[in-house]
This record gives C-alpha cells, sequence and structure tokens, in this order.
C-alpha cells in the first residue's frame, strides 16, 4: 500500500494477516496525522508572526474618532 502525506510518500508492505487495520482505518489514520501536521505548522507560523518584529510604526492613535 503506497501512503502520501505532504511532501512525503512511503510504500509500506506487509504479510497477509498481520495488518490489524483496514484499509479504511488506515486511510482515516492518514487524514488524522495530517491534519494534526498542518496544526504545528499553523501553530509554528502564528508564534513566528506573534514574535516578528515590523519595520513599520502604527498609525498614530486619535482620541474623540
Amino acid at each position: 500500500m503506497q501512503v502520501h502525506i505532504e511532501k512525503m510518500t512511503s510504500d509500506v508492505s506487509v504479510q497477509t494477516g498481520e495488518l490489524a487495520l483496514t484499509q479504511a482505518q488506515c486511510e482515516k489514520l492518514v487524514a488524522l496525522v495530517i491534519s494534526k501536521l498542518e496544526d504545528r505548522a499553523r501553530e509554528a507560523m502564528r508564534a513566528r508572526a506573534a514574535t516578528a518584529l515590523t519595520t513599520q510604526a502604527a498609525k498614530p492613535f486619535e482620541a474623540g474618532r
């Protein structure tokens, strides 16, 4: 069975009767792994953006407007 996750492709082979998961269960597991990897990447981008220095000053605050 070939498993493709983002930029990684792996061929997995097992002996008949040794795989405890069905094809549907394997696909669900792969989808879960992809989701977790995307969550980690998104969180890393948020963390980088939160600590990044900007070169532009914010607009001055004008009271009463």
